[in-house]
């Protein structure tokens, strides 16, 4: 799962970035002068910490997600114009795009726009990147028109009308993961990687004074938000001043400000959710015990080709217990005894907390 974070200037995203790196335990990938910062943040799971304990594997590994902080946006960048047009293209490679809103006062940081505003803030990256999106229809219905020319019909006619389609509703400011689509139009559109077809978290940097009251400025992108959509807040400067602290002593900090633990865990989430993905188990008795990410509605051949082309292939049936079952009764041997150890098909759809053994045939 790759996230691209992105904001105008002073919004606080580098410092999201950062605190993911530290409080992920990630690994930073070293890039050039050129190119954005990438992190590959392992993702907190209770779950995983509680089966490494039962079952001592020898190795552990914890889903990951990897974050890109791209350059900040400027006005113009849907046009071609400023530094962070450079990265449009690989910002349109991201699964989904994490977007970091001011919403907090410091009169020794300046705000581009003057005043702080996150829902005009919101609405001016939105515009850009419609402007950036109606370039990239506006060429690719260019070059289609042109194979329809040299004869080439079939899939240019149904890529044309989609263009048009999707011309029509850039135009009237409409972002593309709202366009009424058909289940072929969506594997259709996905091949053009366009900005505003991505799902989208807005999350606002509030000040600590915001902290444990109403935002007027959630609750008015929560108005406005359509499809793969989400809202999110974070005072990302008290995250950052916990996250120095020693663990006793961030929580008593957290519990002074009645926060929760770890609100990056939180943005974590709210990525997962966005995304509808869940997490699956493997490793009982195995060396290694692994959190694994699949899509919501996978079926057990799709997770076991998660773990290895092989498995799917050769896909005989899943052997399953779910997480809260194992939890509650302390161990796999209790849970056999019990029945709740499953036998499952290639249909089976995975549930979020299923701890998964694969039969295959070699």
């Amino acid at each position: 799962m790759r996230i691209g974070i992105i904001g105008l200037p002073s919004t606080g995203k580098t410092t999201l970035f950062n605190l993911l790196c530290q409080a992920g335990g990630s690994h930073v990938g070293h890039q050039s002068a050129k190119e954005p910062n990438v992190a590959v943040v392992r993702v907190p799971d209770p779950r995983l910490d509680y089966l490494a304990a039962l079952f001592k594997p020898k190795k552990l590994t914890p889903a990951t997600v990897e974050f890109i902080d791209f350059v900040a946006l400027t006005r113009g960048v849907g046009k071609g114009e400023g530094l962070g047009s450079h990265y449009l293209s690989q910002m349109r490679q991201a699964d989904a795009l994490l977007h970091v809103l001011r919403d907090f006062d410091d009169p020794g940081v300046a705000h581009t726009e003057a005043t702080i505003d996150p829902v005009r803030d919101a609405s001016l990256v939105n515009t850009e990147f419609l402007l950036a999106d109606l370039d990239t229809v506006e060429k690719r219905i260019g070059r289609v028109e042109l194979d329809l020319k040299k004869g080439k019909k079939d899939e240019a006619v149904r890529e044309l009308d989609l263009l048009r389609r999707c011309h029509a509703w850039l135009t009237e400011e409409n972002p593309i993961r709202d366009l009424p689509a058909s289940a072929d139009e969506e594997k259709l559109l996905r091949g053009f990687t366009l900005l505003t077809a991505r799902p989208l978290l807005l999350l606002l940097n509030v000040g600590e004074e915001k902290l444990g009251s109403a935002n007027p400025a959630v609750e008015r992108l929560t108005a406005r938000i359509g499809k793969d959509v989400a809202v999110s807040q974070l005072c990302l400067k008290v995250e950052w001043e916990v996250s120095q602290l020693s663990p006793e002593d961030a929580e008593a900090f957290r519990a002074d400000l009645g926060l929760k633990a770890g609100g990056f865990a939180e943005v974590l989430q709210a990525c997962f959710d966005l995304l509808g993905l869940i997490t699956f188990y493997t490793g009982e008795g195995g060396e290694e015990t692994r959190a694994w990410t699949i899509p919501r509605g996978a079926t057990a051949l799709k997770a076991a080709g998660a773990i290895h082309s092989d498995l799917e292939r050769g896909f005989i049936r899943a052997e399953v217990v779910n997480f809260a079952d194992l939890e509650a009764n302390g161990s796999m041997a209790a849970v056999r005894k019990k029945g709740l150890h499953r036998v499952e098909g290639k249909e089976y759809l995975v549930r979020d907390g299923d701890i998964v053994l694969v039969r295959f045939n070699v």
